[in-house]
This record gives C-alpha cells, sequence and structure tokens, in this order.
C-alpha cells in the first residue's frame, strides 16, 4: 500500500473493491465513502491523471453514513467497515484492475 500520507484511505477502497470481487465474483461498479475520504484521494493521495482513471472504473459515490461500501447496481454490497480487509485475495489486485498511474 501507500507510504505517502492517505494510504489508509486508499487501502481500504481497494479493500473493499477487492472484498467485493472475492465475495461476488466480479469487480463493483461503485464505492460509497464519506466525502472527506474522496477529496482526500483526489486532492492528497492521487495525482490528477490517476484520479481521473480510478473513477472511469469505479464512480466515488458521497455517503455520510458509508464505511467504505463496494456496491454494484444489482444492489451487492461489500462493506470494508464492517467486514474489513478479505482473507481471500482475487487472481488479481484491485491495483491491477484499476491501473491508474501512481496507484
Amino acid at each position: 500500500m501507500s507510504t505517502v500520507a492517505g494510504g489508509q484511505t486508499l487501502a481500504r477502497i481497494l479493500g473493499a473493491i477487492e472484498g467485493f470481487y472475492v465475495t461476488f465474483g466480479e469487480w463493483p461498479s461503485a464505492i460509497r465513502l464519506p466525502p472527506g475520504y474522496i477529496n482526500h484521494l483526489q486532492n492528497e493521495v492521487l495525482p490528477p491523471e490517476a484520479f481521473s482513471k480510478f473513477i472511469e472504473k469505479v464512480a466515488l459515490v458521497p455517503d455520510e453514513s458509508a464505511t467504505v461500501v463496494a456496491e454494484d447496481s444489482g444492489g451487492q454490497r461489500y462493506n470494508y467497515g464492517s467486514s474489513g480487509f478479505s482473507k481471500v485475495k482475487p487472481p488479481i489486485s484491485a491495483r491491477e484492475w484499476l491501473r491508474p498511474d501512481n496507484l
């Protein structure tokens, strides 16, 4: 994971994405998370080009009550806040799937 400040924000998001994949066998289409996480990711963690590539793959949905929840349009959800990191790893990592620079 990233060693820069904000690495925990990114680690949690990637953990939710991977947990979703391991649980449902497909990648999520969105992540629900507090608006502060989105601002932090956009303004302090990822360079602009990497952030743009990130949101091309998965939408970031501001939700004050969310604890980093990966979801799809069918209603499937993986709640990182309650489930944490999956003990099982997907065949490719969320970083590889997303492929933005500097992620």
